[in-house]
This record gives C-alpha cells, sequence and structure tokens, in this order.
C-alpha cells in the first residue's frame, strides 16, 4: 500500500498528464494543482516521518500520531529547515545538533539540506500557485518540483546510519519546537 506522500506525489503526476491527442498548453489550474499537491506530498511525508519517530510506530498509537502531527505547523517548519539549509548550521541551533564526543556538525548532513531546499522552494512556489496568480507557472516547474521532491523524500528514507538518524531525531524535535530553542543568558 502506497504511502500518502507517494499517494500525493502520483496524484500531481496525474494533473500532468494529457489526454489521448490533447496538445498544447495544459490549464494552467491543473499546473498549479500539481504544484501545490506536491508540496503537500512532502509537508504529509515529514508530517508521518516525525510522527512515527516521536511518538512510536504501533497501530495502537495511531491516534497519538495524528495528535502530534496537528502540532506541527508550516511555519515551523519552514523556520527549522532555514536553519539547517545552508552550508553552515545557524548558531541559534548548532549545539543542539551535537554528534556525542566528535562534537557539533559545521553543516547538517547533505541528504537534511537537500530535503529541507526541496520543502522550502514547494512551499513558495506552493504560495505562488495557490495564490498569486501573476505569478507564471509552467508545466516544466510542476514537472521538476515533483521530481526534485521525490528524489529528496527517497535520499532521506535512504539515510540510516547512527549519525543520520541522530541528526533526524534532533530536527524532529526542533520542529516540534517551531525552529526555536530557548538561548540561556
Amino acid at each position: 500500500m502506497a504511502s500518502y506522500d507517494e499517494e500525493l506525489l502520483q496524484a500531481a503526476r496525474s494533473l500532468l498528464r494529457r489526454r489521448a491527442g490533447q496538445r498544447g498548453r495544459l490549464p494552467g489550474a491543473r499546473i498549479r494543482r500539481s504544484i501545490s499537491t506536491t508540496y503537500y506530498a512532502i509537508f504529509h511525508f515529514l508530517l508521518e516521518e516525525l510522527c512515527r519517530r516521536i511518538a512510536g510506530t504501533r497501530s495502537d498509537l495511531r491516534i497519538r500520531r495524528r495528535i502530534l502531527a496537528r502540532t506541527v505547523t508550516h511555519r515551523g517548519l519552514r523556520t527549522a529547515f532555514d536553519k539547517i539549509r545552508g552550508t553552515q548550521i545557524n548558531a541559534s541551533v548548532h549545539s543542539f545538533f551535537q554528534a556525542g564526543p566528535a562534537g557539533p556538525l559545521a553543516a547538517a548532513p547533505l541528504f537534511a539540506q537537500n530535503l529541507a531546499r526541496a520543502f522550502i522552494d514547494a512551499q513558495t512556489k506552493r504560495e505562488s500557485a495557490d495564490y498569486d496568480l501573476n505569478e507564471p507557472l509552467s508545466e516544466t516547474d510542476a514537472r521538476v518540483l515533483r521530481l526534485r521532491v521525490r528524489r529528496a523524500i527517497g535520499n532521506w528514507r535512504a539515510a540510516n546510519t547512527s549519525a543520520d538518524r541522530d541528526f533526524k531525531h534532533a530536527l524532529y524535535i526542533l520542529i516540534l519546537l517551531k525552529g526555536q530553542l530557548r538561548q540561556e543568558p
């Protein structure tokens, strides 16, 4: 059975399919809906990942996972990802990503940076697709975004070393904290 994020990516792809014999530009609404659906695929992927890792995977914990998912905000995800997407982890959260005795990481692992960038790009494009009809969006924009999101999710799933799992766990906590850590004087 496909996960919800996979179903959403398939729906985004279906919106860009042409009927037999159909030529020319696709309707703008289908392109915009595909972009929006792609964003929600990565958003729901992150919710599922976070909730399964923090609340647990047993079937009797499903309600707990759904309640936890409702605490995650689009802005909180963006704030957390803004802090790890660059060549260095933001100083405000740098020590939170301490990697055991090896000390703090200089940068987030590449799989995390790529997911962060894909999420931010998808969110930006989704806002344009849903709210800015003056922003021209093409079929190519929608296809490239969907492929980028699919690749970022695949790389995230494939990252399973102990250090990868530790980084993911710290990031899930940062996301729950809406990207903000209390700084002590």
